[in-house]
Protein backbone atom coordinates (compact mmCIF):
# COMPACT_ATOMS: atom_id res chain seq x y z
CA UNK A 1 0.00 0.00 0.00
CA UNK A 2 1.30 3.47 -0.88
CA UNK A 3 2.45 5.59 2.01
CA UNK A 4 0.48 8.79 2.84
CA UNK A 5 3.45 10.84 1.64
CA UNK A 6 3.44 9.22 -1.81
CA UNK A 7 -0.36 9.57 -2.09
CA UNK A 8 -0.33 13.31 -1.48
CA UNK A 9 2.51 13.73 -4.00
CA UNK A 10 0.55 11.63 -6.52
CA UNK A 11 -2.52 13.80 -5.98
CA UNK A 12 -0.53 17.01 -6.30
CA UNK A 13 1.02 15.81 -9.58
CA UNK A 14 -2.37 14.82 -11.01
CA UNK A 15 -3.88 18.14 -9.96
CA UNK A 16 -1.07 20.00 -11.72
CA UNK A 17 -1.43 17.95 -14.91
CA UNK A 18 -5.20 18.28 -15.10
CA UNK A 19 -5.08 21.96 -14.23
CA UNK A 20 -2.72 22.50 -17.15
CA UNK A 21 -5.10 20.58 -19.43
CA UNK A 22 -8.03 22.77 -18.33
CA UNK A 23 -6.03 25.98 -18.60
CA UNK A 24 -4.69 25.05 -22.06
CA UNK A 25 -8.25 24.49 -23.31
CA UNK A 26 -9.46 27.84 -21.97
CA UNK A 27 -6.51 29.73 -23.42
CA UNK A 28 -6.74 27.96 -26.80
CA UNK A 29 -10.41 28.90 -27.05
CA UNK A 30 -9.89 32.51 -25.89
CA UNK A 31 -11.94 31.87 -22.75
CA UNK A 32 -11.19 33.57 -19.41
CA UNK A 33 -9.44 31.44 -16.82
CA UNK A 34 -11.19 30.93 -13.46
CA UNK A 35 -11.24 33.98 -11.22
CA UNK A 36 -13.40 35.33 -8.42
CA UNK A 37 -12.62 38.88 -9.49
CA UNK A 38 -15.85 40.86 -9.82
CA UNK A 39 -15.50 40.75 -13.63
CA UNK A 40 -14.59 37.06 -13.67
CA UNK A 41 -16.71 34.38 -15.36
CA UNK A 42 -19.98 33.58 -13.60
CA UNK A 43 -19.92 29.87 -14.38
CA UNK A 44 -17.84 27.02 -15.72
CA UNK A 45 -17.12 27.80 -19.39
CA UNK A 46 -16.23 24.31 -20.60
CA UNK A 47 -19.07 22.85 -22.73
CA UNK A 48 -20.36 19.54 -21.42
CA UNK A 49 -19.64 17.85 -24.75
CA UNK A 50 -15.93 18.46 -24.20
CA UNK A 51 -15.70 15.11 -22.44
CA UNK A 52 -11.91 14.99 -21.91
CA UNK A 53 -11.68 18.52 -20.50
CA UNK A 54 -14.73 17.99 -18.33
CA UNK A 55 -13.13 14.80 -17.00
CA UNK A 56 -9.99 16.78 -16.14
CA UNK A 57 -12.12 19.37 -14.36
CA UNK A 58 -13.96 16.68 -12.35
CA UNK A 59 -10.63 15.06 -11.46
CA UNK A 60 -9.26 18.39 -10.20
CA UNK A 61 -12.28 18.80 -7.93
CA UNK A 62 -12.07 15.22 -6.62
CA UNK A 63 -8.30 15.27 -6.11
CA UNK A 64 -8.15 18.67 -4.41
CA UNK A 65 -10.87 17.52 -2.00
CA UNK A 66 -9.03 14.28 -1.26
CA UNK A 67 -5.75 16.14 -0.78
CA UNK A 68 -7.48 18.51 1.65
CA UNK A 69 -8.93 15.58 3.61
CA UNK A 70 -5.58 13.81 3.84
CA UNK A 71 -3.73 16.93 4.93
CA UNK A 72 -6.36 17.67 7.57
CA UNK A 73 -6.36 14.10 8.88
CA UNK A 74 -9.45 12.25 10.17
CA UNK A 75 -9.98 14.32 13.33
CA UNK A 76 -9.69 17.79 11.81
CA UNK A 77 -11.57 16.60 8.73
CA UNK A 78 -14.62 15.63 10.81
CA UNK A 79 -14.36 18.84 12.85
CA UNK A 80 -14.18 20.93 9.67
CA UNK A 81 -17.93 20.34 9.10
CA UNK A 82 -19.43 23.07 11.24
CA UNK A 83 -23.14 23.38 12.01
CA UNK A 84 -23.27 27.06 11.01
CA UNK A 85 -21.74 26.70 7.55
CA UNK A 86 -24.73 28.28 5.80
CA UNK A 87 -25.62 31.11 8.18
CA UNK A 88 -23.87 33.82 6.19
CA UNK A 89 -25.49 32.70 2.93
CA UNK A 90 -28.89 32.64 4.60
CA UNK A 91 -28.38 36.13 5.99
CA UNK A 92 -27.14 37.48 2.63
CA UNK A 93 -30.32 36.34 0.87
CA UNK A 94 -32.81 36.91 3.68
CA UNK A 95 -31.68 40.46 4.47
CA UNK A 96 -30.80 41.52 0.93
CA UNK A 97 -27.12 42.13 1.67
CA UNK A 98 -25.99 41.44 -1.91
CA UNK A 99 -28.46 44.08 -3.11
CA UNK A 100 -27.55 46.65 -0.45
CA UNK A 101 -24.96 48.39 -2.65
CA UNK A 102 -24.32 48.35 -6.40
CA UNK A 103 -21.84 46.08 -8.14
CA UNK A 104 -18.71 48.11 -8.90
CA UNK A 105 -19.06 50.27 -5.80
CA UNK A 106 -18.06 49.91 -2.15
CA UNK A 107 -19.93 50.19 1.13
CA UNK A 108 -18.99 50.31 4.79
CA UNK A 109 -20.41 47.93 7.36
CA UNK A 110 -22.36 50.88 8.79
CA UNK A 111 -23.89 51.72 5.40
CA UNK A 112 -24.90 48.11 4.83
CA UNK A 113 -26.40 48.00 8.32
CA UNK A 114 -28.51 51.08 7.57
CA UNK A 115 -29.67 49.63 4.27
CA UNK A 116 -30.56 46.16 5.59
CA UNK A 117 -31.79 47.03 9.08
CA UNK A 118 -29.30 44.67 10.71
CA UNK A 119 -27.09 45.85 13.57
CA UNK A 120 -23.61 46.73 12.36
CA UNK A 121 -22.09 44.03 14.59
CA UNK A 122 -24.14 41.35 12.82
CA UNK A 123 -23.33 42.78 9.40
CA UNK A 124 -19.63 42.54 10.19
CA UNK A 125 -20.04 38.97 11.50
CA UNK A 126 -21.97 37.77 8.48
CA UNK A 127 -19.87 39.45 5.82
CA UNK A 128 -16.52 38.44 7.26
CA UNK A 129 -17.75 34.86 7.55
CA UNK A 130 -18.89 35.09 3.92
CA UNK A 131 -15.56 36.61 2.81
CA UNK A 132 -13.80 33.62 4.32
CA UNK A 133 -16.01 31.51 2.01
CA UNK A 134 -15.03 33.68 -1.00
CA UNK A 135 -18.24 35.72 -1.05
CA UNK A 136 -17.52 39.50 -1.13
CA UNK A 137 -14.09 41.06 -0.57
CA UNK A 138 -12.84 43.61 1.95
CA UNK A 139 -10.39 45.85 0.03
CA UNK A 140 -9.83 48.01 3.11
CA UNK A 141 -10.75 47.40 6.75
CA UNK A 142 -14.49 47.94 7.22
CA UNK A 143 -15.14 48.48 3.50
CA UNK A 144 -16.90 45.82 1.40
CA UNK A 145 -16.94 45.28 -2.37
CA UNK A 146 -18.45 42.65 -4.62
CA UNK A 147 -16.52 39.78 -6.14
CA UNK A 148 -17.76 37.34 -8.80
CA UNK A 149 -19.75 35.29 -6.25
CA UNK A 150 -21.57 38.15 -4.55
CA UNK A 151 -22.11 39.75 -7.96
CA UNK A 152 -23.94 36.59 -9.03
CA UNK A 153 -26.16 36.85 -5.95
CA UNK A 154 -26.82 40.51 -6.73
CA UNK A 155 -27.59 40.06 -10.43
CA UNK A 156 -28.92 36.53 -10.96
CA UNK A 157 -32.40 36.10 -9.49
CA UNK A 158 -32.42 32.35 -10.04
CA UNK A 159 -29.18 31.84 -8.10
CA UNK A 160 -30.32 34.23 -5.35
CA UNK A 161 -33.53 32.22 -5.03
CA UNK A 162 -31.56 28.97 -5.07
CA UNK A 163 -29.46 30.08 -2.07
CA UNK A 164 -32.55 31.47 -0.32
CA UNK A 165 -34.57 28.28 -0.79
CA UNK A 166 -31.57 26.13 0.16
CA UNK A 167 -31.00 27.94 3.43
CA UNK A 168 -34.58 28.85 4.43
CA UNK A 169 -36.37 25.68 3.26
CA UNK A 170 -33.95 22.83 2.57
CA UNK A 171 -31.47 23.47 5.39
CA UNK A 172 -34.27 23.62 7.94
CA UNK A 173 -35.77 20.41 6.54
CA UNK A 174 -32.42 18.63 6.57
CA UNK A 175 -31.90 19.48 10.25
CA UNK A 176 -35.19 17.76 11.12
CA UNK A 177 -34.90 14.70 8.89
CA UNK A 178 -33.38 12.37 11.48
CA UNK A 179 -36.10 13.49 13.90
CA UNK A 180 -38.69 12.56 11.27
CA UNK A 181 -37.06 9.16 10.72
CA UNK A 182 -37.29 8.59 14.47
CA UNK A 183 -40.88 9.81 14.81
CA UNK A 184 -42.19 8.10 11.65
CA UNK A 185 -40.05 4.97 11.14
CA UNK A 186 -40.46 3.49 7.67
CA UNK A 187 -42.97 6.14 6.58
CA UNK A 188 -43.59 6.74 2.88
CA UNK A 189 -46.04 9.58 3.52
CA UNK A 190 -45.09 12.99 2.06
CA UNK A 191 -46.31 14.82 5.17
CA UNK A 192 -44.18 12.87 7.67
CA UNK A 193 -40.85 14.45 6.78
CA UNK A 194 -38.11 16.73 7.98
CA UNK A 195 -39.86 19.51 6.06
CA UNK A 196 -43.11 18.90 7.93
CA UNK A 197 -41.37 18.97 11.32
CA UNK A 198 -39.38 22.08 10.40
CA UNK A 199 -42.62 23.84 9.48
CA UNK A 200 -44.60 22.43 12.44
CA UNK A 201 -47.25 21.03 10.12
CA UNK A 202 -48.90 17.83 8.94
CA UNK A 203 -49.15 19.25 5.43
CA UNK A 204 -46.97 18.29 2.47
CA UNK A 205 -44.36 20.60 0.99
CA UNK A 206 -46.69 21.54 -1.88
CA UNK A 207 -49.61 22.22 0.45
CA UNK A 208 -47.42 24.48 2.56
CA UNK A 209 -46.12 26.36 -0.47
CA UNK A 210 -49.69 26.85 -1.72
CA UNK A 211 -50.28 28.94 1.41
CA UNK A 212 -47.14 31.05 0.91
CA UNK A 213 -46.96 32.27 -2.70
CA UNK A 214 -43.59 34.01 -2.31
CA UNK A 215 -41.96 30.87 -0.90
CA UNK A 216 -43.52 28.86 -3.72
CA UNK A 217 -42.24 31.33 -6.32
CA UNK A 218 -38.74 31.28 -4.84
CA UNK A 219 -38.62 27.48 -4.63
CA UNK A 220 -39.89 27.09 -8.20
CA UNK A 221 -37.36 29.60 -9.45
CA UNK A 222 -34.61 27.81 -7.53
CA UNK A 223 -35.51 24.53 -9.24
CA UNK A 224 -34.99 26.27 -12.58
CA UNK A 225 -31.28 26.34 -11.74
CA UNK A 226 -31.44 22.57 -12.26
CA UNK A 227 -33.90 22.14 -15.10
CA UNK A 228 -32.49 24.97 -17.21
CA UNK A 229 -28.86 24.07 -16.54
CA UNK A 230 -26.38 22.16 -18.65
CA UNK A 231 -27.36 18.51 -19.01
CA UNK A 232 -31.11 19.11 -18.75
CA UNK A 233 -31.64 20.32 -22.32
CA UNK A 234 -34.86 19.13 -23.94
CA UNK A 235 -32.83 17.90 -26.92
CA UNK A 236 -31.89 14.87 -24.82
CA UNK A 237 -35.56 13.88 -24.69
CA UNK A 238 -36.21 14.71 -28.36
CA UNK A 239 -33.19 12.79 -29.65
CA UNK A 240 -33.12 9.69 -27.44
CA UNK A 241 -36.48 8.02 -27.91
CA UNK A 242 -37.85 6.89 -31.32
CA UNK A 243 -40.70 9.38 -31.42
CA UNK A 244 -40.67 9.17 -35.21
CA UNK A 245 -41.58 5.46 -35.06
CA UNK A 246 -44.89 6.17 -33.34
CA UNK A 247 -47.99 5.74 -35.52
CA UNK A 248 -49.17 8.58 -37.75
CA UNK A 249 -51.39 10.83 -35.59
CA UNK A 250 -49.89 9.21 -32.48
CA UNK A 251 -50.75 10.72 -29.10
CA UNK A 252 -48.31 11.58 -26.31
CA UNK A 253 -49.59 12.42 -22.81
CA UNK A 254 -47.15 14.50 -20.71
CA UNK A 255 -48.19 13.78 -17.12
CA UNK A 256 -47.27 16.54 -14.68
CA UNK A 257 -46.08 18.41 -17.76
CA UNK A 258 -46.17 21.89 -16.21
CA UNK A 259 -46.00 24.55 -18.93
CA UNK A 260 -45.67 22.02 -21.74
CA UNK A 261 -42.04 22.72 -22.62
CA UNK A 262 -41.28 19.10 -23.56
CA UNK A 263 -44.32 18.91 -25.83
CA UNK A 264 -43.44 22.18 -27.56
CA UNK A 265 -39.98 20.78 -28.36
CA UNK A 266 -41.37 17.46 -29.58
CA UNK A 267 -44.13 19.11 -31.63
CA UNK A 268 -41.54 21.15 -33.53
CA UNK A 269 -39.68 17.98 -34.59
CA UNK A 270 -42.55 15.53 -35.08
CA UNK A 271 -45.46 17.19 -36.88
CA UNK A 272 -47.48 13.96 -37.15
CA UNK A 273 -47.85 13.67 -33.37
CA UNK A 274 -50.32 15.37 -31.06
CA UNK A 275 -49.82 16.06 -27.37
CA UNK A 276 -51.82 16.40 -24.17
CA UNK A 277 -50.21 18.22 -21.25
CA UNK A 278 -51.67 17.32 -17.86
CA UNK A 279 -51.15 19.13 -14.58
CA UNK A 280 -53.10 20.66 -11.72
CA UNK A 281 -55.65 23.35 -12.49
CA UNK A 282 -53.66 26.54 -11.63
CA UNK A 283 -50.68 25.31 -13.68
CA UNK A 284 -52.85 24.47 -16.69
CA UNK A 285 -54.60 27.85 -16.58
CA UNK A 286 -51.25 29.61 -16.86
CA UNK A 287 -49.89 27.19 -19.48
CA UNK A 288 -52.80 27.71 -21.86
CA UNK A 289 -51.99 31.43 -22.11
CA UNK A 290 -48.45 30.92 -23.42
CA UNK A 291 -47.73 32.20 -26.94
CA UNK A 292 -46.45 28.79 -28.03
CA UNK A 293 -49.65 27.12 -26.87
CA UNK A 294 -51.77 29.61 -28.79
CA UNK A 295 -49.57 29.35 -31.89
CA UNK A 296 -49.67 25.55 -32.06
CA UNK A 297 -53.39 25.50 -31.32
CA UNK A 298 -55.54 22.83 -29.73
CA UNK A 299 -55.14 20.43 -32.67
CA UNK A 300 -51.48 19.75 -31.81
CA UNK A 301 -51.22 20.47 -28.09
CA UNK A 302 -54.07 20.33 -25.62
CA UNK A 303 -53.94 21.18 -21.93
CA UNK A 304 -55.90 19.14 -19.41
CA UNK A 305 -56.42 19.45 -15.68
CA UNK A 306 -55.50 16.14 -14.09
CA UNK A 307 -54.17 14.84 -10.77
CA UNK A 308 -51.94 11.83 -11.46
CA UNK A 309 -52.89 10.36 -8.08
CA UNK A 310 -56.27 9.65 -9.68
CA UNK A 311 -57.17 7.40 -12.63
CA UNK A 312 -55.81 8.46 -16.03
CA UNK A 313 -58.45 10.14 -18.20
CA UNK A 314 -56.84 9.78 -21.65
CA UNK A 315 -57.38 6.29 -23.06
CA UNK A 316 -55.42 4.70 -25.87
CA UNK A 317 -52.44 7.07 -26.11
CA UNK A 318 -49.18 5.78 -27.55
CA UNK A 319 -46.86 7.26 -24.90
CA UNK A 320 -47.41 8.37 -21.32
CA UNK A 321 -44.46 10.55 -20.37
CA UNK A 322 -43.08 11.59 -16.96
CA UNK A 323 -40.24 14.09 -16.72
CA UNK A 324 -38.64 14.41 -13.28
CA UNK A 325 -41.93 13.50 -11.58
CA UNK A 326 -41.60 10.07 -9.99
CA UNK A 327 -38.42 10.85 -8.06
CA UNK A 328 -40.61 13.17 -5.97
CA UNK A 329 -42.72 10.28 -4.73
CA UNK A 330 -42.10 7.28 -2.48
CA UNK A 331 -42.45 3.78 -3.89
CA UNK A 332 -45.97 3.49 -2.45
CA UNK A 333 -47.17 6.50 -4.42
CA UNK A 334 -45.19 5.70 -7.57
CA UNK A 335 -46.91 2.31 -7.69
CA UNK A 336 -50.24 4.10 -7.29
CA UNK A 337 -49.40 6.56 -10.08
CA UNK A 338 -48.44 3.73 -12.45
CA UNK A 339 -51.50 1.66 -11.56
CA UNK A 340 -53.69 4.70 -12.28
CA UNK A 341 -52.57 4.40 -15.90
CA UNK A 342 -53.68 0.79 -16.38
CA UNK A 343 -57.39 1.33 -17.23
CA UNK A 344 -56.31 3.73 -20.00
CA UNK A 345 -53.52 1.63 -21.54
CA UNK A 346 -53.70 -0.15 -24.85
CA UNK A 347 -51.40 -3.06 -25.59
CA UNK A 348 -47.97 -1.79 -26.60
CA UNK A 349 -48.36 1.63 -25.00
CA UNK A 350 -45.03 2.99 -23.77
CA UNK A 351 -44.28 4.61 -20.43
CA UNK A 352 -41.32 6.93 -20.97
CA UNK A 353 -39.59 8.39 -17.93
CA UNK A 354 -36.95 11.15 -17.96
CA UNK A 355 -35.47 11.04 -14.47
CA UNK A 356 -32.45 10.46 -12.26
CA UNK A 357 -30.80 7.06 -11.95
CA UNK A 358 -28.37 6.56 -9.11
CA UNK A 359 -24.99 5.20 -10.22
CA UNK A 360 -23.16 2.29 -8.72
CA UNK A 361 -20.55 3.60 -6.24
CA UNK A 362 -17.34 4.74 -7.90
CA UNK A 363 -18.66 4.82 -11.48
CA UNK A 364 -18.47 8.61 -11.77
CA UNK A 365 -16.35 11.24 -10.04
CA UNK A 366 -16.99 11.70 -6.33
CA UNK A 367 -18.01 15.30 -6.95
CA UNK A 368 -20.64 14.26 -9.52
CA UNK A 369 -21.82 11.31 -7.46
CA UNK A 370 -22.11 13.50 -4.38
CA UNK A 371 -24.60 15.74 -6.17
CA UNK A 372 -26.87 12.74 -6.83
CA UNK A 373 -26.43 11.34 -3.32
CA UNK A 374 -27.35 14.77 -1.94
CA UNK A 375 -30.43 14.88 -4.17
CA UNK A 376 -31.34 11.44 -2.85
CA UNK A 377 -31.35 12.80 0.72
CA UNK A 378 -33.21 15.94 -0.36
CA UNK A 379 -36.05 13.80 -1.70
CA UNK A 380 -36.31 12.11 1.70
CA UNK A 381 -36.28 15.34 3.71
CA UNK A 382 -38.98 16.93 1.52
CA UNK A 383 -41.23 14.07 0.36
CA UNK A 384 -40.15 10.78 1.97
CA UNK A 385 -39.06 9.77 -1.51
CA UNK A 386 -35.66 8.76 -2.83
CA UNK A 387 -33.62 8.51 -6.01
CA UNK A 388 -33.47 5.05 -7.62
CA UNK A 389 -30.91 2.75 -9.18
CA UNK A 390 -31.82 1.10 -12.49
CA UNK A 391 -32.88 -2.08 -10.67
CA UNK A 392 -35.16 -0.02 -8.41
CA UNK A 393 -36.97 1.36 -11.46
CA UNK A 394 -37.48 -2.18 -12.76
CA UNK A 395 -38.83 -3.28 -9.39
CA UNK A 396 -41.22 -0.32 -9.30
CA UNK A 397 -42.92 -1.45 -12.52
CA UNK A 398 -42.98 -5.05 -11.29
CA UNK A 399 -44.71 -3.95 -8.08
CA UNK A 400 -47.23 -1.89 -10.03
CA UNK A 401 -48.21 -4.77 -12.33
CA UNK A 402 -46.28 -7.68 -13.89
CA UNK A 403 -47.84 -6.78 -17.24
CA UNK A 404 -45.49 -3.78 -17.37
CA UNK A 405 -42.31 -4.83 -19.19
CA UNK A 406 -39.44 -2.64 -18.08
CA UNK A 407 -37.12 -2.27 -21.07
CA UNK A 408 -34.31 -0.39 -19.34
CA UNK A 409 -32.90 2.92 -20.42
CA UNK A 410 -29.84 4.97 -21.15
CA UNK A 411 -28.14 8.15 -20.06
CA UNK A 412 -27.72 10.24 -23.23
CA UNK A 413 -24.28 11.71 -23.82
CA UNK A 414 -23.83 14.96 -21.86
CA UNK A 415 -27.24 14.52 -20.15
CA UNK A 416 -28.09 14.40 -16.45
CA UNK A 417 -31.40 12.54 -16.70
CA UNK A 418 -31.88 9.05 -18.07
CA UNK A 419 -34.51 8.06 -20.63
CA UNK A 420 -36.28 4.96 -19.25
CA UNK A 421 -38.91 2.92 -21.09
CA UNK A 422 -41.55 0.37 -20.08
CA UNK A 423 -44.19 -1.22 -22.30
CA UNK A 424 -47.70 -2.34 -21.36
CA UNK A 425 -48.13 -6.00 -22.33
CA UNK A 426 -51.68 -6.38 -21.08
CA UNK A 427 -54.81 -6.52 -23.18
Amino acid sequence: MASPESRIIELASRIAANTKKLNDYLVANNLPTPSFDVKGPKANLVPKQEIEVQAARAAIIDDTQELRRLVLGPREYLMSYTHNELISQQAITRFGIAHSFPVGSEASFAEIATKTGLPETNVRQVIRHAINKDIFVEPRPGVVAHNAVSRLLAEDKVIHDWVGASTDDLWQSASQTCNALTKYPGSQEPNETGFALANNTKATVYEVFSQFPERARRFGNAMRSFTEGTGFELSHVVDNFPWGDLPQDGVVVDIGGSQGFVCFALAAQFPSLSFIVQDLEPVIRAAEKQPQAIELGTDRIKFMTHDFLTEQLVHGADVYFFRWILHNWSDKYCVRILRNLIPALKQGAKIVINDNVLPKPGVMSKWQEDRLRSMDLTMTELQNSHERELEDWAELFKLADPRFEFQGGELPKSANLWVLVAEWKGE
